[in-house]
């Protein structure tokens, strides 16, 4: 007989098939409870240092929502117990320790606008120096050269190697 069917002789009257199924239905789910409860209560033997404390060897179809939030509650708070505290976790560093990692980070190196090309060029005489005090716009507006001369954007000379070049005027 069909799920619709017997809704419908449900509805109308009581059938003892029906009843029948019913019983047979809620007896199959309390065996099955009780097979997870037995299988709960062996898994806790296996496991030494549990707890047996508590409503775990009930099945949790038969806890009502208050029992099921205290048991969850009294679970909480025993792997708290377990497992060592918030700050020992936390990865401290040691001053030596502090020491290596910055040891190791590049260093960043603030730059502030000291004057034109042409300034830097007089005032510290190496291009690696020099290249050092630029500023990010000024970096991105010279290109040095292999052979030690510094070009603008347009290609125009600047430095020569030896001597300031200014970009020739049209």
């Amino acid at each position: 007989m069909n799920r619709a069917a017997r809704n419908v002789l449900r509805k109308i009257g009581t059938d003892v098939h029906l009843e029948e199924e019913r019983e047979e239905h809620v007896a199959r789910e309390m065996d099955e409870a009780r097979s997870r409860g037995q299988q709960a209560e062996e898994e806790a033997r296996k496991r030494p240092g549990q707890d047996e404390g508590g409503m775990s060897n009930v099945p949790e179809e038969l806890l009502t929502e208050s029992e099921k939030r205290h048991e969850l509650y009294r679970r909480r708070q025993s792997m708290a117990s377990r497992t060592e505290s918030a700050a020992e976790r936390l990865p401290i560093m040691t001053s030596e320790e502090r020491k290596a990692r910055d040891r190791n980070r590049p260093k960043y190196h603030a730059t502030e606008f000291e004057g034109p090309i042409e300034k830097l060029i007089e005032k510290y005489q190496d291009l690696d120096e020099v290249q050092r005090h630029l500023t990010l716009g000024q970096s991105m507006k010279y290109e040095f050269t292999e052979d030690g001369c510094i070009l603008d954007r347009d290609g125009n000379m600047i430095y020569d190697g030896e001597k300031i070049v200014g970009p020739q005027k049209k």
